[in-house]
């Protein structure tokens, strides 16, 4: 779905409608301070843009949501969230999502680097890339989808012409 790792514990079963994911919500860190001396996590009702969207409901999601619920059930978990954790909130943290990407990377050999674009941001950027270019896709699709604005999509997640499809219409309008 490309969330972003604090949309990711925020998610409730309620969030779940006729056929799509509200994302409406996610989980802050409070950085630790001299008045906090530990870092704590808040679900907040809002994204990091402010504004809600959705995602539809794929059949790899549907069946990813279907297999963690048979897992609550199975587990004796009553749970509103999708993710819960014995935690101060009840859910995971969005530092276990950025761990298990950090791990997935690891074991996919693919090095996370501070001064190479790689790592776990890259799921979500391959995520809008790939709407953005795909046929039929477009910068508006993509802010819609992953709450960012279509500039910001066309400017970050665009990555090229298509030198074919280019090559094919320049041919189509020079034989006319």
């Amino acid at each position: 779905m490309g969330l972003r790792r604090g949309e990711v514990p925020a998610l409730m079963w309620d969030d779940i409608k006729n056929g799509y994911i509200e994302i409406s919500k996610e989980q802050i860190t409070n950085k630790k301070s001299p008045e906090h001396p530990k870092e704590t996590f808040s679900i907040v009702h809002h994204t990091k843009t402010w504004k809600n969207r959705r995602f539809p409901v794929t059949a790899e999601i549907k069946s990813l949501l279907e297999r963690i619920h048979k897992a609550h059930k199975r587990l004796g978990i009553d749970s509103p969230y999708i993710f819960p954790a014995e935690s101060e909130n009840g859910v995971i943290t969005n530092n276990t999502v950025y761990n298990f990407y950090r791990r997935m990377c690891k074991s996919l050999n693919i090095p996370i680097s501070k001064d190479c674009i790689k790592g776990t941001h890259s799921f979500r950027r391959n995520a809008i890339t790939n709407v953005v270019n795909f046929p039929g896709g477009n910068a508006l699709m993509a802010s819609k989808l992953y709450g960012n604005t279509p500039d910001v999509a066309e400017k970050n997640y665009y990555s090229g012409l298509d030198m074919d499809k280019a090559k094919e219409i320049i041919e189509a309008v020079n034989y006319q």
